[in-house]
């Protein structure tokens, strides 16, 4: 009889257990119906309908994939394409990896404290001097922005250095000379967020160009650059328009040219607008401002300015051997930890830094600085992570090529591998927080979700892209991927779609939270580096 009644209680516990288990499934899968009523009703409401959209949604616990809309297919990543470079660099690299800058001389000064040749040694440092776009902020050291330059001439009279005989010579052949991605527009090529990729990297190669509106309607408005006015001739052509017009400024460059010009209209009593303008000539720049440090010094330049690379066809020739000369280091900057930058690129989407970063990839593993040899880094590390070829192409380490193509799926399992990564507090703490920093700091601020969202922004002309991870109440992570391509919409429509997607997927499994005002902590964005 006793064995009888333990057999029943048994039975009904199982049955409890069952009915149980069942609601919960059956409570799931309606959050699963819910959701994505809901998100097609959001993209049936808007020009987003005439767009292409890829999401997945992933319980990073166990890997459940909580929902998924054409995952598998490829799209324009735009600015998410930096979370491979990223967290490539992180897991080959390593987060403490330094850049070293140095100055050299075939041999150590005379007794006359003479030197025949100069030679300033790019590595890759994206970091050098300091940016001032667009608030302006001071982003990498103190002092005046030829800061680390100065620094450098101080190092060279320390060793004694009075005369350059020959000439100063920047040495670019840590990189393949090749100062654009596969796929950038010549129309972007004239602003800071396609500077030229270059082994010796000074101000983030960009200047800030500030245009104010004039005293009265019909002046002239007051254009200038920032920190160093004198690398471009300007010519302004800018009028001051009726208060309430609208803005409209141009800029025009030729290649190769130091001849700016800019024209257009800005309303009166506007604030001033600020343009990141990129450097023709990083390296050369850079060279003519280390030359003035010198001369401030009192090292007197004998010679001219010189820049040395390697080019395409010299570093495709078949029995091409990288440059390694034997020469004295006179000088010398190590960057900050790799970890900070990292931070920097994808808090602010910086393009330069992290096209730097795909071709220090390239050129520490592969022994070859192109974009080549980082992307072949960047498809050894996706497959070990277990990224199939036809998931991920990659053309470039920004994302500001549109011949890059990566599927949601493959953001999703590069989020999971990174989560169970030793280097997942750096990666996650390099993404922007809703509400709070970088490319974020001024969307999902009255939301449930600000502060809950850790995530990369992605933006170029009809591509918005956001993916990354969101911290549920209930202590769960989810990684989640939205890729929106092909759409007619304006970036700012775009971004307030993937928005409103991102918002309805952390309520649906998060639960809607009293919104609490809280205090805005701000991380001045340094410059409009990226779209993203």
């Amino acid at each position: 009889m006793l064995d009888r009644r333990r057999l029943l209680n048994c039975l009904m516990l199982l049955v409890l257990l069952r009915a149980a288990a069942l609601g919960a499934e059956v409570k799931s899968t309606s959050k699963r119906v819910t959701l994505s009523r809901e998100i097609e009703s959001i993209l049936r409401s808007s020009e987003a309908k005439r767009g292409h959209w890829g999401i997945e949604v992933v319980r990073l616990s166990d890997g459940k994939i909580l929902y998924t809309r054409n995952a598998e297919q490829l799209y324009l990543p735009a600015s998410n394409m930096k979370l491979f470079t990223t967290a490539a660099a992180l897991e080959r690299l390593g987060p403490d990896f330094r850049f070293r800058t140095t100055v050299e001389a075939e041999a150590p000064p005379d007794a006359a404290g003479r030197v025949e040749n100069l030679f300033l040694v790019g590595r890759g440092d994206p970091t050098l001097g300091y940016q001032v776009i667009p608030n302006p902020v001071q982003l990498h050291g103190e002092g005046p922005p030829d800061a680390d330059l100065q620094e450098f001439a101080r190092q060279l009279t320390e060793h004694g250095v009075r005369v350059i005989a020959g000439n100063l010579i920047v040495d670019e052949t840590y990189f393949i000379d090749e100062p654009f991605g596969r796929g950038w527009e010549e129309s972007n090529l004239q602003f800071g967020y396609a500077s030229p990729v270059t082994a010796l990297a000074f101000n983030d190669n960009a200047l800030l160009m500030r245009s104010t509106p004039g005293e009265s309607v019909g002046a002239w408005a007051q254009v200038d650059l920032q920190p160093f006015p004198d690398y471009y001739t300007l010519i302004n052509r800018i009028l001051t328009s009726a208060k309430g017009t609208r803005k409209q400024i141009h800029i025009g460059r030729k290649p190769g040219s130091r001849r700016l010009e800019v024209w257009g209209q800005i309303a009166f009593g506007a604030e001033p607008d600020e343009d990141s303008i990129a450097v023709d000539d990083p390296p050369r720049w850079a060279a003519e401002l280390f030359r003035k440090a010198l001369e401030v010094r009192g090292v007197t330049l004998k010679g001219s300015i010189e820049v040395r690379g390697i080019t395409r066809a010299e570093a495709s020739a078949p029995n091409f051997v990288p440059p390694n000369p034997s020469r004295v280091v006179l000088g010398k900057h190590l960057s900050a930890p790799l970890a900070d930058d990292i931070r920097t690129i994808n808090k602010f989407s910086h393009n330069l830094h992290v096209e730097m970063l795909l071709r220090t990839l390239g050129k520490e593993l592969k022994g070859r600085g192109s974009s080549n040899a980082g992307i072949e880094v960047l498809e050894e590390f996706v497959k070990d992570i277990g990224i199939e070829d036809n998931e991920a192409i990659f053309s470039d380490g920004s994302g500001l090529s549109r011949h890059s193509i990566i599927a949601p799926r493959a953001i999703i399992k590069l989020l999971r591998y990174m989560a169970k990564s030793p280097r997942s507090p750096v990666y996650v703490d390099s993404l922007p927080v809703a509400g709070e920093d970088g490319t974020l700091q001024d969307r999902f601020e009255r939301t449930s979700a600000r502060g809950k969202i850790h995530a990369k922004t992605g933006t170029i002309e009809h591509v918005n892209a956001l993916s990354g991870y969101m911290d549920l109440p209930s202590g769960e992570r989810l990684a989640f991927s939205i890729l929106g391509n092909e759409h007619p919409m304006r970036a700012h429509e775009g971004k307030q779609v993937v928005d409103r997607l991102a918002v309805t997927i952390y309520e649906q499994f998060g639960g809607r939270q009293k919104i609490k005002r809280r205090k805005r902590t701000v991380v001045t964005q340094p410059s409009p580096v990226g779209r993203g």
